[in-house]
């Protein structure tokens, strides 16, 4: 996914184009071009927050900079933007300021430098969801990530935690807090009949989250309720969850879990065990 979007224009790129100072002004007039700073120009099209840290007079960064790249991220709310010294930046700006000694011409970050800026930025499970992400879906390669955060301490404390195989950056968020919590489970187990599911709670608790994709899609709607009917009638639990409610009240989901636990209604107590193959085996820590 690199190098395919749209990108911040300098002058003389245009120039080099064959645009002379009228063909701009009239690309300008015409909305064809759209001014970002002196000197730096952008077509309709550029992604409003790569517009936002050429006007500021940086390049995009951090988790910005990865979520360009097609890595899963939980937003900010602010725009990651790293920064040259020397640069003159608007009085107040709304982003996050990466300020660096290295020129830092605008346009986005590399996918190893937006994550080394990131180790450095970014809580732990946010880092942890998206570094999951850049592996799961081939943004880099683990020996990349490896040199990335094996450098730092704190880099080397969130590689422990990554899960490239994670099919969803929700399901990396819910990982961890059941790690957090010291809930026993496994994630993406096979049952027989039925199929992988996300995370199998102590034995019978089966917790389902649904991404962003899912919503709206009538038939995975559909195939997700045959597939809990199956698993209620080989005797588990189903506990799903929507991303909204993972990324709005992921406490709330834990703390659904953990009541099942206290009440250990997560165990057989003696009900047939179905059996199991599972494709990986993630425990107990």
């Amino acid at each position: 996914m690199r190098d395919t979007q749209p990108t911040p224009l300098s002058r003389s790129e245009l120039q080099a184009r064959g645009l002379g100072s009228r063909e701009i002004e009239r690309a300008l007039r015409d909305g064809l071009l759209v001014r970002l700073r002196r000197g730096w120009y952008g077509t309709p099209d550029l992604a409003p927050s790569l517009a936002h840290a050429t006007r500021i007079g940086g390049r995009l960064s951090c988790i910005s900079a990865l979520e360009s790249h097609g890595a899963w991220v939980i937003r900010s709310d602010l725009t990651h933007v790293r920064v040259g010294t020397g640069i003159a930046v608007p009085r107040r700006v709304d982003a996050r300021l990466h300020w660096t000694h290295e020129r830092a011409r605008p346009g986005v970050d590399s996918p190893e430098v937006a994550l080394a800026v990131a180790v450095q930025c970014v809580d732990r499970e946010t880092l942890v969801a998206a570094v999951d992400s850049v592996l799961q879906r081939g943004i880099l390669s683990a020996p990349e990530v490896d040199q990335i955060l094996m450098s730092t301490p704190r880099g080397r404390a969130v590689r422990a935690l990554v899960d490239g195989a994670a099919e969803s950056g929700i399901e990396s968020l819910v990982r961890l807090r059941l790690r957090a919590h010291r809930i026993r489970f496994r994630s993406q187990v096979t049952i027989a009949g039925v199929g992988r599911v996300d995370f199998l709670v102590g034995e019978r608790l089966v917790v389902e989250v649904d991404g962003y994709a899912w919503h709206g899609d009538p038939n995975r709607f559909e195939n997700d309720r045959r597939r809990d009917r199956q698993l209620l009638r080989r005797g588990y639990l189903v506990m799903r969850a929507s991303y909204r409610q993972v990324i709005d009240d992921l406490d709330g989901l834990v703390e659904a879990i953990l009541d099942v636990v206290r009440r250990r209604e997560h165990r057989w107590r003696g009900v047939r065990r179905t059996e199991l193959g599972t494709r990986r085996s993630l425990i107990d820590r």
